[in-house]
């Protein structure tokens, strides 16, 4: 019988395993970011969705019972509470990461008997920490239109309406 003294390589060595170790540190130390961005871009747009259902519900509960409907915006709490049966599923609140501000000295918006409103009033949603992502949802008065925009904090104003 014949032996060879060819060895037979089984494994990796370290210095290959450490490369390889180093490369996927690398790209997911890219990822991370895009990844947390992307989060908190959903969570923005879940909680601007949760708004304008909100202020849209409390128009049509109001003309439908053909009585007024108040909403009531809770910066602290970052909910939407609505009185008596104005939000079917009851209160609503935004998710942890998004802060909810609005202009005025009260955060309260009254829907008439026939869908209108007194108020103008804009709704700033942002995600905390990144002042960056940010939207601006306008309630105009007198009927009540409700208009999407991205907020501009710099100017402190709502921009590019949808």
């Amino acid at each position: 019988m014949l032996h060879s003294n060819v060895s037979k390589d089984l494994g990796f060595t370290l210095i290959e395993s450490l490369i390889v170790v180093s490369i996927v540190s690398i790209l997911g130390a890219m990822a991370i970011p895009s990844f947390i961005a992307a989060q908190n871009r959903a969570k923005l747009n879940q909680a601007t969705e949760m708004v304008v259902a909100s202020l849209q519900q409390a128009q049509r509960e109001a003309i439908r019972r053909n009585q007024s409907c108040t909403l009531t915006l809770d910066k602290v709490g970052r909910k939407i509470a609505g009185q008596q049966g104005c939000l079917l599923s009851g209160d609503r609140k935004l998710p942890d990461a998004i802060n909810l501000d609005y202009t005025g000295a009260s955060g309260v918006i009254q829907y008439g008997i026939r869908g209108n409103t007194t108020t103008n009033k804009s709704i700033i949603l942002e995600v905390k920490d990144s002042p960056k992502n940010a939207r601006c949802l306008t309630v105009s008065a007198p009927l009540g239109i409700i208009r999407l925009g991205s907020y501009d904090a710099k100017v402190n104003s709502c921009l590019k309406f949808n």
